[in-house]
């Protein structure tokens, strides 16, 4: 298998390499994903760039937990995931996210740092790393990443394939104590062992569901939820259940997080929840990724605990500053996030005379 994937990703750029790539990659998760198959295509995707990459390291006595998902869900929400990272940050931990550019949903995660007035991509890593340790939140763009690969790859996949179930978590240029995976395919479990057997030492694949063509890559009230964390080749056999437990008492309601058709009011939507003036369910959506990395940073016992802080501090609006001292730190500015803050102009009712009598 990695011999036959660098065989395909070295032939002429074209329709032919594009099918054939295409097709060993669906392929290999359509017939149920073997771990062993998976783990040598994803070694062969790196092998490409892998020599150029840089890792940096966080300050001692920072546990970072990195964050990112597979991207490629059937159901858009709005930026979750940039919502639920700010939250744990403002909880005590420390995120970095990992993030690109929207390919199908309105807002991506760098999208979201632009919108809010942040300089992410501006920022070289190891400042970023230093930014991510004071206040809690860093985020570390991975578009250019993999650009031998990307030559091959970029834009050619809109559906989950077997690269989607480890990939992108391992394209982090910062070392990580920990990784949080979102994945929009049930197979968890076989994602978590690919990730642990590659080199993370503690990661948990999150997913949910609510039929089979509904798969998002993030944890939604009311949904079939599906959690699985190894620790040094051990799992958590408990964390399911509490994920589901705690997913299954709150209400499901898709249109609350569902993303906006414009860029600016699908932040805006999260911006507001981080100040607390939203109490629609979205900001359970929030919260429960946020207690997933409130836990793996070790800064809550138990997810129960990690969703009672979450809920509190959605409550009270605190992550609004966390977002803030985020921007202002990556040398931008907060007007922008005002901005966000203030409800749309409500549109002018043209004036109309009076028929005479």
């Amino acid at each position: 298998m990695h011999d036959g994937i660098l065989r395909i990703l070295g032939l002429p750029a074209g329709h032919t390499r594009d099918v054939m790539l295409g097709s060993v990659l669906t392929g290999l998760l359509l017939r149920g994903p073997r771990i062993a198959e998976v783990e040598a295509a994803i070694l062969a995707a790196t092998h490409l760039d892998r020599n150029g990459w840089d890792f940096h390291q966080p300050p001692t006595g920072v546990r970072l937990v990195g964050y990112t998902g597979s991207g490629k869900k059937t159901f858009k929400t709005i930026n979750l995931s940039s919502a639920s990272a700010l939250v744990a940050a403002t909880g005590g931990a420390h995120i970095a996210k990992l993030g690109s550019r929207s390919a199908s949903s309105k807002t991506g995660s760098r999208d979201f740092i632009d919108l809010v007035g942040g300089k992410g991509e501006a920022v070289p890593h190891h400042d970023m790393v230093a930014i991510a340790a004071e206040c809690g939140f860093g985020f570390f763009s991975i578009e250019h990443r993999v650009p031998e690969f990307d030559r091959c790859y970029g834009g050619r996949f809109q559906a989950v394939h077997a690269l989607s179930l480890a990939f992108p978590a391992l394209l982090s240029p910062v070392v990580c104590s920990a990784f949080v995976y979102g994945l929009s395919h049930p197979a968890t479990r076989i994602s978590a062992q690919i990730l642990s057997r590659l080199g993370l030492p503690d990661v948990t694949v999150v997913n949910s569901s609510t039929n089979a063509s509904l798969q998002v890559d993030e944890l939604l009230p009311g949904t079939t939820v599906r959690a699985c964390r190894i620790n040094n080749g051990d799992e958590d056999p408990a964390l399911a259940d509490d994920v589901t437990r705690s997913a299954a008492a709150l209400p499901r309601n898709l249109r609350a997080i569902a993303q906006h058709t414009d860029p600016r009011e699908n932040v805006a939507a999260v911006v507001r929840l981080l100040a607390g003036h939203e109490a629609s369910p979205a900001r359970d959506a929030v919260a429960l990724n946020a207690a997933m990395l409130l836990l793996a940073a070790r800064t809550v016992p138990t997810f129960q605990t990690g969703l009672d802080t979450a809920l509190a501090i959605l409550r009270t609006g605190a992550a609004l500053d966390t977002l803030i001292r985020f921007v202002r730190l990556t040398g931008g500015t907060p007007h922008m996030v005002g901005a966000l803050l203030r409800p749309p102009l409500a549109a002018p009712v043209p004036h109309r005379e009076k028929a005479p009598c």
